[in-house]
């Protein structure tokens, strides 16, 4: 069986932004952002499937009059390096744990003790899988529509079969086939409102495409294990605990975010009117004066 190649093209470093920072963390070149004084306390936003750093840009900057934000690329997305398996070691760089981890190795590289997790949809996995792992450094969570039971990728029972290496060779022509084109209808596809979306919307998911090995490592991440569920984890949760949905959200319905938020003691729920799956994109405003309530009120 002949092995479709991956796309060859440049390495994160290459296609920074002015803010773009990189770190080497869980054996991994993370590309990320920081925002605010270091004094502050600390914030860490994590990004919905196929989003990125930048998909928070409209929030990040507004977050860091008063605390420390950053936001990184998860391993298969952004700017963040997709290692091949000769560069492995014994760490799965594709894994949840694995980028749960890295959120911590970068919380401990900017020297937060404790931080605030935010997640959308995927990354509401990561924040919960952070908090799985270490707790006692979670000082709140704001989860945007977070994905409990599911992600993007094949059925469970086939995800074995796509890592044996004969189907693993055709896995790079697959992710492209899956992501195909990418434009502003495409990224717009989960938004309430469509007609909002602007070029400036579409470029952090067509930059990523420049990367090397961007199929590789989508490929890698959509085969490397069944899909999170999370709900035993939910009334476990001993922090403050904000949960955010779009009331058109068409990805994660309304109603099971509402059942997301019930199930963890102590949660506050907030609707957004007019907006779908990423209100951090679509309807920031708004996000943000929900958020900053949140905020407000665990200083005070």
């Amino acid at each position: 069986m002949s092995e479709a190649p991956p796309t060859r093209g440049r390495p994160g470093r290459e296609l920074a932004y002015p803010q773009s920072r990189f770190e080497r963390l869980a054996g991994v070149e993370v590309h990320h952002e920081i925002h605010g004084d270091a004094d502050e306390p600390a914030v860490l936003l994590s990004h919905h499937f196929y989003g990125s750093t930048r998909t928070w840009r409209h929030v990040a900057h507004d977050l860091a009059e008063d605390h420390l934000v950053t936001a990184f690329d998860r391993p298969g997305f952004g700017l963040t390096e997709r290692p091949p398996r000769r560069r492995w070691g014994s760490q799965h760089p594709y894994t949840r744990a694995t980028a749960a981890s890295i959120g911590w190795e970068l919380l401990d590289h900017l020297g937060a003790e404790t931080a605030t997790l935010v997640g959308s949809s995927a990354g509401g996995t990561n924040a919960l899988e952070m908090y799985a792992q270490k707790p006692d450094r979670v000082r709140a969570l704001i989860l945007l529509s977070p994905a409990i039971t599911g992600d993007v990728g094949a059925p469970t029972n086939l995800r074995p079969v796509l890592r044996a290496p004969g189907l693993r060779q055709l896995g790079t022509a697959a992710a492209r086939r899956l992501v195909g084109a990418v434009d502003v209808e495409r990224v717009s596809r989960s938004w309430y409102d469509p007609a909002r979306a602007t070029a400036a919307d579409a470029e952090p998911y067509q930059r990523m495409l420049q990367v090397d090995r961007w199929d590789q490592g989508l490929w890698e991440l959509i085969s490397a294990e069944p899909p999170p569920d999370l709900r035993s984890l939910l009334p476990e949760i001993r922090v403050p605990t904000l949960v955010v949905s779009g009331d058109h959200d068409r990805i994660v319905a309304v109603d099971w975010t509402r059942r997301t938020a019930a199930a963890i003691p102590g949660s506050r729920f907030e609707l957004i009117e007019d907006c779908g799956h990423t209100p951090q994109e679509e309807r920031p405003g708004e996000l943000l004066r929900i958020v900053r309530s949140f905020l407000a009120d665990l200083s005070g």
